[in-house]
Order: structure tokens, then sequence, then C-alpha cells
């Protein structure tokens, strides 16, 4: 049976339905494609293949270089501080468990997520220097539990949880080790002198004292030796002195010789001593201190657990 030939104008129309499937049908597998990949990379990590254990060095937008050889090291202004390496640790397995939650751009357009000047940076470095990796963190959203950040180098801006970007907006101090005695134990503690007197703010009186620890009725006590009386058991004073932490450490600007108001004096089992010399108070109910070696502020409220009276 002989069959009518195509004429021309339908052949055309079949062409261009055909093409149009085509087409229809590429855009399709393309968006959907670009929605699997994006689905994927949503539950991956934020740093591809970071191991915390590898970081030797951190460097943080606001100025603060940590760096690691035995232990952690501080360093800012040019002054270098002790780490809280125990801190810095804990962050770095924090920063290891940030996911890419949500993709919110691939076009680079940065403004509205805080990402085009002013923005925070978080670099990880490995042996050498080698830059592991560098991020930039941006704005956190309405509710402040997720916060843009971007790779630098790359269009794509995630968002993820914004806990471990909290500490980026705080000073130095946040990564220092503020404790005045460290390694030291209670039981090394054998005796407290204070040469002075203090009035505080709210008329808080410290005066003078020779604390010596001895024993009194088969528990260990604190004897005045100026007052001859023996004061609370040990551990409930003398703890709040070997663990005591300082409020933050004094930045050279701000240690002008602040005089001196009193001496305090820790005798260690070890024959050793420790001096911390109180100078003058600041506007914020602060006291500039130094043990020599340290410069620092001991907040009003805190000088209870210090002096005894």
């Amino acid at each position: 049976m002989n069959q009518k030939p195509i004429d021309y104008r339908t052949k055309v129309t079949l062409l261009g339905a055909l093409l149009g499937l085509l087409s229809l049908t590429a855009i399709l597998g393309w968006t959907f494609s670009q929605q699997v990949v994006t689905n994927r990379q949503s539950s991956e990590p934020l740093f591809a293949g970071f191991q915390p254990n590898s970081v030797t060095g951190m460097v943080l937008g606001n100025g603060v270089t940590l760096t690691k050889t035995d232990t952690w090291n501080l360093l800012f202004q040019e002054k270098s501080f002790p780490a809280a390496s125990t801190r810095i640790e804990a962050y770095l397995t924090t920063l290891g468990s940030l996911k890419r939650e949500r993709l919110v751009t691939r076009s680079g357009e940065a403004k509205a997520f805080g990402l085009d000047q002013g923005f925070q940076t978080v670099q990880l470095l490995g042996p050498g220097n080698q830059i592991l990796a560098d991020l930039q963190v941006g704005a956190v959203n309405d509710q402040g539990t997720k916060v843009a950040v971007r790779l630098a180098g790359q269009s794509e801006i995630w968002e993820t949880d914004a806990g471990f970007s909290r500490s980026l907006q705080l000073d130095f101090n946040t990564w220092a080790d503020l404790s005045l005695f460290p390694g030291k134990k209670t039981a090394d503690l054998t005796r407290i002198t204070f040469d002075s007197r203090i009035e505080t703010t709210d008329k808080t009186v410290f005066s003078p004292f020779d604390l010596v620890r001895t024993t009194k009725d088969g528990k260990s006590v604190w004897e005045d030796r100026l007052t001859k009386v023996a004061t609370e058991p040990l551990a409930s004073w003398a703890d709040s002195v070997t663990g005591f932490r300082f409020g933050a450490f004094a930045l050279p600007e701000q240690a002008s010789n602040p005089g001196t108001l009193g001496t305090l004096t820790f005798y260690w089992s070890d024959g050793s001593t420790s001096m911390v010399t109180i100078g003058a108070s600041d506007g914020q109910n602060r006291y500039r201190a130094t043990d020599g070696t340290r410069d620092f502020w001991i907040n009003d409220w805190a000088l209870g657990q210090l002096l005894y009276r």
C-alpha cells in the first residue's frame, strides 16, 4: 500500500516539536541534576577532609594568631600570651563538625549576606603554614541560629550553625589562659600574705593578713598570724585561690604605672613564691595587677577570692 509523502510544512512542524521536546528534557535533566548535586553537598562537611589534629595554626580576622608547637601560643598586637589550649582544641572540633546546611546563592552576590566587606575570617594552617582552609564569615540570620559562610575563592554561599561565629566577635582574651597560677594545686599552697588595706567601690574592706596553713581539731585550716584566728577549712577558700582566673590581660597601651595599693605573696610547698601587686582601679571597677611578667585586670567583685577578710 502506497503511503502519501509528508509535505514540507508537516516535516517542519514535527521537527520543531521534536527539538522542543529534546530541549525540555535537557533543561529538566540539568535542573534535577543540579538539585541532586546541591542536596548531596548540603549533607557534606563545610571543610572537606578536615582533621582537627592536622591544624598547627589559626589566623582570625580580629588580629588573633594561634600557633601550635608542643602547646598552643597566642599572638596579638605582636605580643605573646599563654593560650587556652583546651578551648582551642574544642573550637577546632566544632569547626570539623560544621555542615553545609543550605545553599543560599551560587551567583556570588555577597552584600545581602554580609560577605561584601567587613566580614570575619578564619584561616586554618597546617605544617609549614600551608593553608588548609580560608573561611569568610558573614551575617547571622534573624533567629541568630545560622550564619552565612563562604570559602575564599568560591562563589557559593552556604548557611551553617552560627555557634562557632560568636567567639569571633570577642577579644583576644577569649583564647588566652587567664589562670593566675597555672599548674598549681591547693595542696601546694602553704601561706598567703597581704601587706595593705583596700576599700572597693561597694565599701568592702580588705585588711592586711598573714595566713598560714595549719591543722586544728584534725582539720586543715588557715590561721591568721596577725589576729591569731583560725579561718574556715582549707578546701572552702584555698581552692578559689589556686584556681583563680583574672578578668583579662592588660594590653601594652593600658600598662602605664598604676601605682601600688598592696602586694599579695603566695608561698608554695616546693619553696617557690608568687607575688601579685595590685594597682589602681579604672572606670570599670577593675584593678590593674602584675605578677612581674604578666599585666592583667582583676574585677573588684573577684578580689574576695584572693583577699581574706
